[in-house]
Formats: C-alpha cells, sequence, structure tokens
C-alpha cells in the first residue's frame, strides 16, 4: 500500500516545541519546518558556533563601487569566507543530527516517536520557556548587536510584533490585489479614444453602448429605407432597398472603433493615443453594410446595355382627395384636385462601371444621391397630347332633374376641368423629369337643385272664360288636366293625351256657339297653351288651327286638342293651368337664361267674305223666331301668318321676327230668319214674290282685325296676361 503525505508520522508535538525553541535560540528566528525550512543539526551547529567578531574577520580589502571586477574578494585568496557546502544528508541521518543537537543543547534526550494518525502542519505557537533557559540561551551583553536587541524585543512582545506582522502582511496583499486590477482594467476607461469617427458620426470618448445609439440615431434605418437615386443627366435611376439589401451593422463599426488604441504593440498603441488627441480617425461605414453588389452591377449593366431601360415616359394623374361632384353634396370653396404631370426623360448610355463604383462611393458617405456627367441621349419620350389629356379628365356638368309623375327631383351635379391654355404654357416651360402641375376646377351647373328649376316664369298667356255654366266647368276641368305637369329636357306634352276623352265632359256650345257638343269650350285651354309654349320658347311638334276663326283669342294663334309640345331647353319647365275670375291663366316656369323676350303678333293675308241665307220659319214656329231675327252670326273667312318677335331684354330693342305658322279659317254664313204673314182667309191664288235682288244683312259692329306691327297688341277682345 502506498503511503500518503501522511504515511511517516511527525514527532510528538511538545517534543517539537522544544526543538523550535531551541533553535530559534540558537539562530534569533522562527523555523517554518514543514513548508518553509527544515531544521537540520547542520543549522543547529551552526547556530551554536560565536558570531564574528573584528577579532576574528579576516582583513579583507573591500574595493569601491568604481573598481575592477578583479579587486573583489575570490573564493581562493579568502576560503575562510567561502565555506564549501555540506553533504546533503539523508532524512534518517539528518533527525539524528537534530536529536543529537537538542541533547547538547536541553542535556534531554529526544523522546521516541508516537505512531499517531496525520496531523496538519501550522504555526505553533510559542512555547514558554523557563526565565533560567532563556537567560543561559542569552549571549553576553558586549558581544549584542541591534540586530540582537531587535530579535530580543521582538520575544518580548511577541504578540505585538505578529498583529504589526498580520498588519503588514494584510497591506501588502492589497496593494498587491490593487496593482494586479489595476493592470487588468481597460486603460482607458472602457470608452472609446477621442475623435473617433464612423461615417461621419463621432463616437470619441463613448462606450460601446453609446456609439451604437449614436448611429442607430444618426443613420437608423436609412439604408433600410432610402433609394440610391442615380441622375443620369435628367434621367434618374433608382436602386431600391430591395435591390441592393443595403442594411448596416453598427454593432460591427464600434467594435472596430473601440480597438482602435488597444491593439499592436505598445508602442502602437501609445501613438495612438497620442494620435487621438489632436487627428481624427475615421472608420469606413462600407465594410458594414451589407450590400448585394451583384444586383447592382447587374442592374447597372443592364440600364447602361439597353437603352429603353433608362428611357422613362411622361406620367401624369390626379393629386388629392377626389371631390363629391353632386349639387347636394359638393362643396366648391373645398379645394379641388390637382392634376401632376411628370415629364419623361431620354433613354440614355453610360459606363456601368464607373456608375458601380459611385455607387459604392455613396453608399459609404450615407449619400443616396449619384449625379454622372458622361452620358449619352438614345431615345426620348413619347410626346403629351394635351386635347387627349384634357378629354380624359374633364366632366360635364349635370342639371338636376324632376320626375314629371313623383314630383322627385335628382340634383345636378357639378363638372371638372383644367385650363389648357395655362396648361399648354406650364408643358413648353417644363424641362425632363420635371413636375407640372395643374390645378382643376369646377364647373357650375345650370339647375343645381330643385329650389332653382322653376324660380323664372319664361311665358305666360291668358283668355277671357264666357259662356254658360257646363262650358265653364270643361274649362276648369282641362286646366286641372295640365296643371302642375314637368316637363324635363327633352321630354314632350301631348294635350289630347292629357285631358283623355272628351265623352268625360259635359256637353256646352262649341266654340262659335253654334252646336252643343261634350267637351266643349276645351279647345280654348289648349290654344292659351299653345300660346305660352311659344311664348316660352318651347317646341312646337304638332298644331292645327279651326275651322273657324273663334273669338276668344287673336288670330293664328288657336289650336285645336291636338296640340304637341316639347321641352327642347336644357333645364326642365314646369305648366300652371287655372280657370278663374273669369279667364283661363297658363303660364310655364323654368329657368331664364335668354337675353330677350317675346311678343306673339299676326297678320291677315287674305279675307274671304262670308255668305248671307234667309231661313224662313212659319208664323206660329215653336221656336218663337220673329221675321229678321239673325240665326247665326256670319263670319268672313280669313288666312292669317303669325309670328314672334323679339326684344331685347336690358333696352327693348327689336332683334328679330320669326315665322310661327300660317291658319286658314273658313267663313261663316250669316242666316237671318224670314217668318211668312198670318192668313185671315185662305187664297184663291198663291200669291208669288220676288226674291229681293240683294239683301243687306243687319247692322252689327264687326271685330276689326289689327295689322302687324313690330309690338303689336291683342286687340280681338282677349286680355294677354300681364
Amino acid at each position: 500500500m502506498s503511503q500518503g503525505k501522511f504515511s511517516n508520522p511527525r514527532p510528538h508535538r511538545e517534543e517539537e516545541r522544544e526543538i523550535e525553541k531551541a533553535y530559534r535560540d540558537l539562530t534569533r528566528k522562527k523555523a517554518h519546518k514543514t513548508y518553509e525550512h527544515k531544521v537540520t543539526a547542520q543549522d543547529i551547529a551552526r547556530a551554536a558556533q560565536p558570531l564574528p567578531t573584528e577579532e576574528t574577520v579576516p582583513d579583507v580589502p573591500m574595493p569601491n563601487a568604481a573598481a575592477p571586477r578583479e579587486a573583489f574578494p575570490t573564493e581562493e585568496a579568502f576560503p575562510e569566507l567561502f565555506p564549501a557546502p555540506d553533504a546533503a544528508p539523508s532524512a534518517e541521518a539528518e533527525d539524528r543530527q537534530i536529536e543529537e543537537a537538542f541533547r547538547q543543547v536541553t542535556g534531554r534526550p529526544v523522546k521516541p516517536k508516537a505512531k499517531v494518525g496525520p496531523s496538519f502542519d501550522y504555526l505553533p505557537e510559542e512555547p514558554e520557556f523557563p526565565q533560567e533557559e532563556e537567560k543561559a540561551l542569552r549571549k553576553p551583553a558586549g558581544n549584542r548587536s541591534w540586530t540582537d536587541e531587535v530579535v530580543e524585543f521582538c520575544q518580548q512582545n511577541s504578540k505585538l510584533v505578529l498583529a504589526a506582522l498580520c498588519a503588514v502582511s494584510v497591506m501588502v496583499i492589497v496593494c498587491v490585489v490593487v496593482l494586479f486590477a489595476r493592470s487588468a482594467k481597460d486603460p482607458y476607461d472602457e470608452r472609446i479614444l477621442s475623435n473617433v469617427y464612423i461615417g461621419d458620426v463621432n463616437v470619441g470618448g463613448m462606450t460601446k453602448k453609446e456609439a451604437v445609439a449614436a448611429l442607430n440615431e444618426a443613420i437608423g434605418s436609412v439604408y433600410a429605407t432610402e433609394d440610391m437615386v442615380i441622375d443620369l443627366s435628367g434621367t434618374e435611376l433608382k436602386i431600391t432597398p430591395k435591390d441592393s439589401g443595403a442594411s448596416f451593422d453598427a454593432n460591427g463599426a464600434v467594435e472596430e472603433a473601440y480597438a482602435y488604441g488597444r491593439t499592436g504593440t505598445q508602442n502602437e498603441r501609445d501613438e495612438a493615443y497620442n494620435a487621438s488627441k489632436t487627428q481624427p480617425k475615421n472608420i469606413a461605414i462600407l465594410p458594414y453594410l451589407n450590400l448585394k453588389t451583384d444586383n447592382i452591377r447587374k442592374f447597372l449593366t443592364d440600364k447602361a446595355g439597353k437603352p429603353g431601360n433608362s428611357l422613362v415616359q411622361t406620367t401624369y394623374g390626379l393629386e388629392g382627395p377626389e371631390p363629391v361632384l353632386s349639387a347636394d353634396k359638393c362643396d366648391i370653396n373645398a379645394p379641388a384636385q390637382t392634376l401632376v404631370i411628370t415629364m419623361g426623360k431620354p433613354g440614355i448610355g453610360f459606363d456601368p462601371d464607373a456608375v458601380y463604383n459611385q455607387v459604392l462611393d455613396a453608399y459609404s458617405q450615407r449619400v443616396f444621391l449619384v449625379t454622372v456627367e458622361d452620358v449619352k441621349t438614345l431615345k426620348e419620350p413619347d410626346p403629351i397630347d394635351l386635347n387627349q389629356l384634357y378629354k380624359e379628365f374633364y366632366i360635364a356638368p349635370t342639371n338636376a332633374v324632376m320626375d314629371a309623375k313623383t314630383g322627385k327631383t335628382t340634383p345636378g351635379s357639378y363638372g371638372y376641368e383644367f385650363d389648357q391654355d395655362a396648361a399648354q404654357k406650364l408643358l413648353e416651360e417644363a424641362q425632363p423629369g420635371d413636375e407640372v402641375r395643374i390645378p382643376m376646377r369646377y364647373i357650375e351647373p345650370e339647375i343645381a337643385d330643385a329650389s332653382s328649376f322653376f324660380s323664372d316664369t319664361l311665358g305666360e298667356y291668358q283668355t277671357r272664360a264666357t259662356g254658360s255654366d257646363d262650358r265653364l266647368t270643361n274649362l276648369r276641368i282641362a286646366c286641372e288636366a295640365i296643371n302642375g305637369r314637368v316637363l324635363n329636357p327633352g321630354e314632350g306634352l301631348s294635350f289630347r293625351d292629357a285631358v283623355g276623352q272628351l265623352s268625360a265632359f259635359k256637353s256646352a256650345a262649341d266654340d262659335l256657339g253654334l252646336e252643343s257638343t261634350p267637351g266643349g269650350g276645351v279647345t280654348q285651354v289648349s290654344s292659351t297653351l299653345y300660346c305660352a309654349a311659344l311664348l316660352s320658347d318651347l317646341t312646337i311638334l304638332s298644331r292645327s288651327n279651326m275651322s273657324y276663326l273663334p273669338s276668344f283669342i287673336k288670330e293664328g294663334f288657336d289650336s285645336d286638342i291636338d296640340l304637341t309640345i316639347k321641352n327642347n331647353l336644357s333645364y326642365p319647365v314646369r305648366i300652371s293651368a287655372k280657370c278663374s275670375g273669369g279667364y283661363v291663366r297658363v303660364s310655364i316656369a323654368g329657368t331664364e337664361q335668354r337675353d330677350y323676350y317675346l311678343v306673339l303678333g299676326s297678320d291677315v293675308t287674305k279675307t274671304i267674305k262670308a255668305e248671307t241665307e234667309f231661313r224662313q220659319y212659319p208664323y206660329d214656329n215653336p221656336e218663337g223666331i220673329r221675321h229678321d231675327d239673325t240665326i247665326q252670326e256670319g263670319r268672313d273667312g280669313y288666312q292669317v301668318k303669325s309670328y314672334s318677335v323679339r326684344y331685347d331684354r336690358a333696352t327693348d330693342q327689336k332683334l328679330s321676327s320669326d315665322y310661327i305658322a300660317t291658319s286658314n279659317y273658313e267663313p261663316v254664313k250669316y242666316i237671318y230668319a224670314v217668318v211668312t204673314q198670318h192668313e185671315t182667309t185662305p187664297p184663291t191664288e198663291p200669291e208669288t214674290t220676288a226674291p229681293p235682288e240683294s239683301s243687306t244683312p243687319p247692322s252689327e259692329e264687326t271685330e276689326s282685325i289689327p295689322e302687324f306691327s313690330e309690338a303689336p297688341q291683342d286687340d280681338s277682345g282677349v286680355e294677354p296676361a300681364a
């Protein structure tokens, strides 16, 4: 079985103390047998020898510091100063020598070694020696030196000296730790040297964390968001971050900045530190940029090799929120959109390698614009067609529309356009790549909403209403049939369809009063509507005059029930018709845009004399007709041409006269009654009476036919509306 550290037991503890005490008395120093110095017999014997004195020390000349090496004592000249080393004894022999020295000093033999277990080395406590032994060991006072006195003081005050030694040891340990910590600590307090720049960002004097934050704040995500723009004499190419893959490694750049002055030899580090006080140190950004250089080079090669790839055509579009053009929601005071035209740029040729190097330099300087001067124009962009552009963005205004049946109004809408002349001037002054901004503008509709539909009276006419109650009733029914009717632009109205079947009306005398018919008097309403439509400038699709000239309206302006009119205006109109106060009144309302007004007139171009008829009645006729009674009023026949005359609304000056129609009226016979005389006696022979050669109708006041004038008045007994 192999022996370990504690295979040979040490002597008894008390005996060890005595041996140590003996050695200490002889050598005036403490023995550390276990770790520092093992006491040997030679030590004890050497310690027992008396200290050298002046008499015993040989007289050896000592040279000064400047003397040559040969002047120093040598072993051959002074062998007493160079004793021969003793041969190292074995461990057992050494123990025996120590025991023998112990006996010589103490007069007592060493106790046999006890077989004890292993023990740990420690510094033994100072044994208590009898004062007699201590005195016996002391040397005579005459031979003592200052070192002996120090040793004696330490022996007398061992605890105090031990405490002082411990304090000194602690101080030494602390100093060693401090020196070690100072030697291990960063010489620049973990900060980057002064005047160190990463790109254009000064990170000098910052910690790593502060430098990374400063870079992120200055550079941020600019490489991941900014396009690299290459200006080729007006034509621009763009390399997007997706294409370039550009991203910045801030941590890597900071590590290089931090390593400045901390790497290399001590001289190199010192030189970097001294230089940082006055000279800037620039750390390039490019090595820490992640760039897809192959993509960039291919992009530039393709653009340079194919001029069409660098050609930029002219583009255009509307900028800003799209407005609501509906008249009921549109805010015409709000800003309109802007037509933005970006002028095209020609296709060009260039050196892709030179531009590639410029692009890399720009990335390294955090610049995202590269201007290339040496380029050639190879292809021009297509010219812009302003007229076609205007048609593309033009929106025509629309007027409001009212449903004629429901009366519901659909609002109009504003139009949209831009000034073509102004746009043309801007385009002529623009350079390739310039942005031309043309403001859009609103076009107001003529009729925006229902409130503007019927604000003006376009035309109105009235005729006197006379006759029986049934005839007046028919007039009111016919007026109600057309009252409130709305005609949208392009919409027509048939009077016959509006009033319906005449059988639904009452029987009344016709317009001549000759006989009673269903719907007698209805044509007076259609004739009044006809005149109102003429004054409103509506289109007359169909109209026929009556066979005989009626008495309620001016010649040439009557109409039968087959009247059809149409709204040829750009806005709706509304018809109002009413029979009251002895008149039939028809008016048409809308939005007046004319700068003139109309006056109706007519001219009789031919007169046909009426014939006279004498109708015989018996003396005792049931009608009670008497001789010379007028059975029927006669009227001449006429041919009449009707006109409308335009007058300036501001000055009342005549502008023009427009033909309307030609109306032909048949004559009406004058019929008089001839009653035979009552016979008292029957005649023997019939009495023959020859008819008069000529007869004259009863005198009556005939209606005068006015001649047409520039501003004719209605003199037919019918009062026109004001």
